[in-house]
């Protein structure tokens, strides 16, 4: 998580405290002594990385454990995440990006100290955070994770456990981010039509469903998410539902907004660029998002969620977030034309309105990241109205 203050950049540019380089051949992290249990960013090589499914504080029986007590499901997740990683030739030493999901956002301070003490110091993972409820009642936090694995000799992706994956290894070679699509309809409906035009999306990629490494669904009520699971069943019947995240919305109509993730070493295009950024047929392009964005080669640039200095209004909040993503993706290598993906989780309308106002700012309108967003509870950081988790690629001529 990471706070922007204007004190921070002289800092950074007088002393370039922001960018402390770990040696590992695949993973270099961006380090600073102003954050708590994450780095500012991840670089990570065109290596296998394994995405999971959304852990919960479960035990071996899928039972839930350890209501109201915060350090034992602590516990029980990085348990639970050591196992699924391991199964998929990967580890928590390996992890680049966790994905954190909190009940409440004063929860947040402990589990930082937690993840301070599962990594190394210079090697902790990028994190974002995001508060609502989860489809667990009794849950007070989830925990999704993206980590480099050894498991490198298949071009497809894998899925390890049968029916439901709880693990999945994206190969090296070209990635697609889908942008979050999202159909009207009761909550049923909502979700198979979705599904449908995100299948559309992908066949006019050249994909298929079994090249899909993780799904997010913004839901909302979350506590109708068994709806979901029977939709999301019944669609990839015969075949494997990829890792699964779900995540609370507050939206009232659409009910439900989808994105994915997916290898896209199948398709038939044969791009020299970098980035292809692409509007899928019958879809129009949009200067702020873009539908689809694929990376064909490059490290990626994993970066911990992102927040503003609250003191001086919404417009000065975002300035700070945009201003100092930017500095961020240079200090990696890369800059604001090499994002690949962008969630914007806001909490209220003015912040969303604002959001939409900013991004014609700072983006080449040719080159705007996939991207969904989505109103939430809280962002995960007191006073703040936005938080943007981001995803980039090292620019390589």
């Amino acid at each position: 998580m990471i706070l922007l203050m204007k004190t921070s950049l002289i800092i950074f540019f007088i002393f370039g405290s922001l960018a402390s380089w770990g040696q590992s051949p695949d993973i270099q992290y961006a380090q600073t002594s102003r954050l708590k249990g994450s780095s500012d960013a991840v670089i990570v090589k065109n290596v296998p990385l394994a995405h999971t499914s959304q852990i919960f504080s479960l035990d071996k029986r899928g039972k839930f454990v350890f209501k109201d007590e915060l350090q034992k499901q602590i516990g029980q997740i990085f348990g639970n995440l050591s196992k699924a990683l391991n199964i998929a030739d990967s580890g928590l030493e390996q992890v680049v990006k966790l994905n954190i999901y909190l009940k409440n956002t004063s929860l947040i301070s402990e589990v930082q100290t937690e993840i301070s003490r599962q990594f190394k110091y210079g090697k902790l993972p990028a994190v974002s955070y995001v508060t609502g409820n989860l489809s667990y009642p009794d849950a007070l936090i989830s925990i999704d994770a993206i980590a480099v694995s050894t498991n490198s000799s298949d071009k497809n992706v894998k899925y390890f456990n049968s029916g439901s994956a709880q693990v999945s290894i994206l190969p090296p070679g070209p990635v697609v981010y889908v942008s979050g699509q999202a159909a009207k309809g009761n909550l049923a409906e909502a979700t198979l039509n979705t599904l449908k035009q995100l299948e559309e999306t992908l066949h006019f990629l050249g994909l298929e469903k079994k090249d899909i490494v993780q799904i997010k669904s913004f839901i909302n009520p979350i506590s109708d998410l068994s709806i979901v699971q029977d939709v999301m069943a019944e669609f990839f019947k015969g075949g494997t539902i990829p890792p699964i995240v779900n995540v609370e919305w507050l939206s009232k109509d659409p009910l439900i907004e989808i994105e994915l993730i997916a290898s896209s070493n199948r398709t038939l295009s044969k791009s020299n660029e970098q980035i292809d950024f692409i509007t899928p047929k019958g879809m129009v392009h949009s200067p702020v998002y873009s539908k689809v964005t694929r990376v064909n080669y490059g490290s990626k640039v994993y970066v911990s969620g992102l927040y503003g200095n609250t003191e001086r209004g919404i417009k000065s909040e975002l300035s700070d977030i945009f201003d100092f993503l930017d500095l961020i993706m240079k200090q990696s290598g890369s800059d604001l034309k090499h994002l690949l993906k962008a969630t914007y989780y806001v909490s209220n309308d003015l912040h969303s309105a604002a959001l939409n106002e900013i991004r014609p700012k700072y983006y080449d309108p040719k080159r705007p990241p996939a991207a969904s967003k989505a109103m939430v509870k809280d962002v995960g950081s007191i006073k703040a109205g936005v938080s943007m988790d981001m995803i980039g690629v090292v620019i390589e001529k």
